[in-house]
This record gives structure tokens, sequence and C-alpha cells, in this order.
């Protein structure tokens, strides 16, 4: 049975319940009771059974375990389990309300009568939560049990002493919070790994009585690629849609796959546009110690400012700032956007407008219609201010005509690409390390006060003198030439997906030009003008002799 199902009634139970009050049903649940039913066959306890993990790790209590001892308990006093529901990776200390799997139990009450956990620190570690808790299903006519016996409400004494436990839960997790910030430190000054699942790209290894990362030579392969990719402009829907379609193990099942907890029929799931957002924007690829979740993650600082390391690096310094470079160029941001990047994105324009045509796709009289269209095919306000009377074609046949255009002009060349061969060092990188440093700790900075102010400026006067020392460091130019591939240009378009000949069209200036339609509705390949766009001739003819060089 999936957790959060319900399983449906069994045929001999009598529609209308007979529901009694909170603590006469409570002491039914307790005290394994059953009122008199005059000789019916008795209503069973309905039980939705609760699992809770504080950390998802290999020496952790299982969930599965968990489940099966209140499955065990359950059936040792004839409860029917209507409900199963968890929540990993989720602290006692988050009150009950706020968790997404106890919530699926609190939508559920009316078919639960008893909630039932292997122990009471389950359900909560703080006195206050826990009292609110059972105050909240009391109201609804439900009530608490556990594996190890500890809850007993169906007395004033009982829930005297099931509040004292739960002090001691309490109590218990200020102590593991303090020993956990102890050891952290110790292990930090270690260098050590602090705990759970390595990031993806890395793995854990033992290491003098510990655990250290280490880089995971394929996940970090695919990375790799990936960061690759977005630097020469592929966007990041593209890429993940290339990673999903590819069949390539998302971050989650590469997990599984490697710790032997995969296997078939499991889901393989996708790959998410906010996770790999997430992950490109992290500085754990720079090898760094990071904390905070999602937009509020940043690098961990020492005494002088620099970021701390806690493993090798995924990409150097370069890479790191070319990639968010291009995501800050393209755009993006955490959500996926709605609109599908295609083969000529920036390439095709409108001849009346001269805009760039987007991918539209619709059905038409049960068709699917493919076309490239501009704003004012698609915004009646934009046509009806004259400029345009909208343009629309068909993408299939635009595009092979700009291939083919391609190919017959280029097809046979060689193809080259800019790499640099020489000089430049890694001064601008630095410099823009010490800024980024400088402006965080800055931010950092605002409202604090006492000791951690003034380290928070110490840490920033230790940057700024490092910033001074690169800027007064001379400047080496670096030398670009153009390299052959060894292939050309034909080869490299057949060896490309879609999103990497965008990025070969843009590369080659190349533009189509789409004018209107006049009326006709058949294809009409005289509406399109493919040429090569050329805003400044001066550096075009440059590098046309560069190339020339290298035939």
């Amino acid at each position: 049975m999936s957790r959060g199902s319900t399983k449906p009634a069994a045929p001999w139970r009598s529609p209308p319940r007979a529901v009694t009050t909170s603590i006469s049903r409570a002491r039914r649940v307790v005290g394994h009771t059953v009122r008199d039913t005059g000789g019916q066959v008795p209503n069973p306890i309905r039980a939705a059974i609760y699992l809770r993990l504080s950390r998802d790790a290999e020496d952790s209590t299982s969930i599965a375990s968990q489940e099966q001892d209140c499955r065990d308990f359950c059936r040792l006093r004839g409860w029917e389990v209507v409900q199963v529901a968890s929540d990993v990776d989720v602290s006692g200390s988050i009150r009950p309300e706020d968790r997404t799997g106890f919530g699926e139990i609190l939508d559920n009450l009316s078919a639960v009568d008893v909630v039932v956990a292997r122990s009471v620190d389950r359900f909560s570690r703080v006195t206050a939560h826990f009292a609110g808790l059972v105050e909240t299903l009391t109201s609804k006519g439900a009530t608490l049990a556990d594996v190890h016996g500890q809850v007993d409400l169906t007395s004033p004494y009982g829930k005297f002493v099931t509040t004292i436990m739960v002090a001691f839960a309490e109590m218990e997790r200020e102590t593991i919070k303090a020993r956990i910030l102890r050891s952290r430190g110790e292990l930090r000054r270690q260098g050590r790994w602090l705990g759970g699942a390595a990031p993806y790209g890395f793995r854990l290894v033992e290491k003098d009585g510990g655990k250290v990362l280490d880089r995971d030579d394929y996940a970090a392969g695919v990375l790799g690629d990936v960061v690759a990719r977005i630097i020469k402009g592929v966007t990041l829907s593209q890429e993940i849609d290339r990673l999903t379609s590819s069949g390539e193990a998302s971050p989650g099942t590469y997990r599984k796959i490697t710790r032997g907890e995969w296997h078939p029929p499991m889901v393989w799931e996708e790959w998410t546009y906010s996770a790999l957002y997430q992950l490109l924007r992290s500085e754990v690829l720079r090898g760094y110690r990071v904390v905070g979740k999602r937009s509020e993650r940043r690098a961990v600082r020492d005494e002088f400012g620099a970021p701390v390391r806690v493993g090798p690096a995924l990409v150097d310094d370069e890479t790191w700032y070319a990639l968010q470079d291009a995501l800050d160029r393209a755009g993006q941001t955490n959500r996926r956007p709605r609109r599908k990047a295609t083969l000529l994105l920036h390439v095709a324009w409108c001849d009346d407008c001269d805009d760039t045509l987007y991918y539209n796709s619709r059905v038409y009289k049960g068709k699917t219609l493919d076309l490239y269209t501009c704003e004012a095919a698609r915004n009646k306000r934009v046509r009806d201010q004259g400029r345009c009377s909208g343009i629309s074609v068909n993408a299939a046949r635009l595009e092979k005509q700009v291939e083919e255009w391609l190919l017959t002009r280029f097809g046979r060349m060689d193809m080259k690409v800019q790499r640099r061969v020489g000089g430049g060092n890694d001064r601008r990188v630095k410099l823009d390390q010490l800024r980024a440093d400088i402006d965080a700790l800055a931010a950092d900075l605002a409202g604090l006060r006492g000791a951690s102010r003034a380290a928070v400026l110490r840490q920033l006067e230790a940057r700024q003198e490092a910033l001074e020392e690169i800027e007064a460091e001379p400047e080496v130019p670096e030398r670009w030439e153009w390299v052959s591939t060894g292939r050309t240009v034909a080869q490299e378009w057949e060896a490309r997906d879609t999103a990497e000949r965008r990025l070969m069209l843009l590369d080659f200036k190349i533009r189509a030009a789409v004018a209107p339609a006049q009326g006709r509705r058949a294809w009409n390949p005289e509406r399109v003008q493919v040429g090569r766009y050329v805003e400044d001739p001066e550096a075009e003819m440059l590098e046309a002799i560069a190339r020339e060089d290298l035939m």
C-alpha cells in the first residue's frame, strides 16, 4: 500500500459509525477494550502510522523498520492500518502541523482513530508542540499511541507522564544539538565532511578514521559536459531535456544506484530544472563548504575571509565565473521558463518589424502546426499599431531551408573554433573572487554586533589587503587563435544536437529574414532570405584574414 493511501472499508463495516467522546475512544485504543455492541461485530480501530527520520543516512534508523514495528503493533491489537505517512530529513523540532507527511494524516483525521509511531519522540521533541498536537487530535476525536508504550492520554496522570517524556526528548534534542555543534567544529578544523549525503559530482571516502569528499569521476564528467554546454550558450531547459531524454540518471537516482538501493520496478527520476540550477549556482562545484538552502546558500569562510575548502574543485575558477556569466546573460532563474528554445531562435527574423521569430506549436482542426511567428502575429494590439501585419511561417520548412543554405555554402569547409593558446594569467579570476568575497562579507556585516561584527570586519580587512596586492600585479594579455576541429562544417553539424546547431548558426552569424505571405497559403521559399548578418565589417574582415591564415 502506498503512503498516504486509504484502505477501502471492509464490507462488513456498517456505514453509520457511532462516535464516542474522545476520552472513551482513547480508552478503547490504549486499553485495547471494546465497548458492548449488543452482539454486533465491532468496528475495528482505524490506525494511521507515522514515520519520521531527522537524517536520511546509511547509519540512521530505517523508515522500513519503523513501519514494520508499527504494523506489528497494530496487528497484535487488531487495529486496521488505513494510512501510512512519513517525513524524511525532518527534525523533531518542527511543528507536526508544518510537516508534509503529518499534514496528510491531519487532513484525513475523520477516518482515523489513532496515530501510531515507534516512539513518542517521532511525534515531536518540543513539549509545547506535543501539547498542541494532543489538543488538535483530541478535538477531532483521535488519539496517539507508540510502540514503546510511552503514550497514555486516558488519564491526567498518563498525560502528565507523557508530557515529562516529551520534555526529556526535548532536553535530549538540545544535548544532541550542542554535541553536534562541537563535533562539526572539530570536523571542520580537520577538513572532514560534516555528514549527510555527498553532493552530486562527489563521493565520500574514508580517511584517517573519518569521511572526506572526493571526486566522483562519472558524475563529475556529466556535470562537466553540462557546464561546458551552458557556457557555449545552451539553455538550462535544453540541458534538462537532453539529460532526461538520453536516460542519464538524475542525482537522486544516481545516489540510490551507487548505494545499491535502486532496483526495478522503482521509478527512474527525471532531472529537475530547479535542482540543476541550484547546483550550478552553488560554490560546492569549486570544492567549497556551503551552508544555507537554495537562494540563501553561501560559502563558509575562515578567519581571513577566504572560502573554506572541503573537497576537490570540479571546475576551475575561470570556468566557474564563465558559467555564472552565462547563466546571468541568459537570465536563468531557479524557475524553468515556459518558452521552448529552438533551432532558429535569434536566427529567424520578421522582415517587417525587424524582430526575432519565436517557435509556436498549436493544434488546428486536429492537426499540430509548428510555426515561427513574430510578436504581431500573436498579439492583436501590436498588429493594430500598423507597424507589422504579423508573420507566420512553417517551422520545419524554414529550418530545412536555413540548413540547406548553410551546408551548401560552408559544408565542405574546415570547422575552426577560437581557443586561448597562450598568455594571460588568473589575475582577473582572482580579482573577481576577492570582490565577490568582499561583497558577501559586507552583506553579512549588516545587523551584526559585538564579537560577530568584529570577526567579519577582520575578514573584510584581510580580503581588502589581498585585493590590493592582486591589483598591483602586472596584467599579461591573452593570445587567442583559430584552431581546426579536424572536421568539416557538415560533419560538425551532423554531430551536434539542436541546441548546439543553433549556437553554430549564431557563430556563423546566419540570419533568415521572413517576408509577409501576401495572402498566399502555400509554402513559398522566396519569402525567406538567408544570409550572414555582419554588424562590424572591419572586425569581420580581420576575422576572415585570421581564418584564411589557417587554410
